[in-house]
């Protein structure tokens, strides 16, 4: 019993003694070096240095800028219109429902939420707007026969609006996104969209050879 107890007793100190080993210091061994992360803005730079020396860099340069250009000169076409076929007219209802209270500088209420409002009541807006494809020529005579700057606007659902203003001497502007042909419904061009109170009334209108009506 007394060696088993002495046995126990050796093998506690031994395991002591191990593991104040384990924790003792036991110096440095071999060069230390601090973790660095290369900064991201050395990488770009370092990047487009070796870029630039590759001629990579400007190839980019102009392949944006002529992405830029080919854009301003003809901006994305308006999906899914047909060319107008047959003489179409309808009024669209330009009413909105108010969703909240509207109120003034001093924060007096002049409309609440569900007023319907017409804004034709305050607009004075009063031009023919034509929808047109500028790729078609007829389409694009029968758009100057009417009207001028001041009372028609030219508006392009496919074509080169610069181009076309350098060639007629009248301003031509785009649909972008499609917003006013999806406003107005409009399928088939040309459309010609005007005032016609209380509501806005658009018609597509068939095209004969040089751009005259079809009768």
């Amino acid at each position: 019993m007394i060696a088993h107890r002495l046995f126990h007793t050796v093998l506690l100190c031994s395991l002591a003694a191990a593991g104040q080993g384990v924790a003792k210091d036991l110096g440095t061994h071999g060069p230390v070096f601090e973790v660095a992360e290369p900064s991201l803005l050395d990488t770009i730079k370092a990047r487009l240095k070796d870029m630039e020396a590759a001629g990579e860099l400007d190839e980019m340069r102009q392949e944006m800028q002529d992405t830029t250009s080919a854009y301003v000169n003809r901006p994305r076409p308006v999906q899914g219109l047909g060319k107008a076929e047959d003489y179409a007219i309808w009024e669209v209802d330009m009413s909105i429902t108010l969703t909240e209270d509207l109120a003034d500088h001093q924060g007096q209420i002049f409309a609440h939420a569900g007023t319907v409002v017409n804004p034709m009541a305050y607009s004075r807006f009063n031009k023919r707007i034509v929808l047109l494809d500028g790729d078609d020529p007829d389409q694009v005579s029968f758009a100057l026969s009417d009207g001028d700057e001041l009372d028609t606007l030219l508006v392009l659902v496919n074509g080169d609006p610069l181009g076309l203003m350098r060639e007629h001497g009248r301003r031509f502007y785009f649909d972008q996104d499609a917003v006013l042909v999806k406003r107005f419904g409009v399928q088939n061009v040309p459309a010609v969209v005007q005032r016609a109170d209380p509501f806005m009334q658009v018609e597509e209108i068939a095209l004969g050879k040089g751009g005259e009506i079809a009768q």
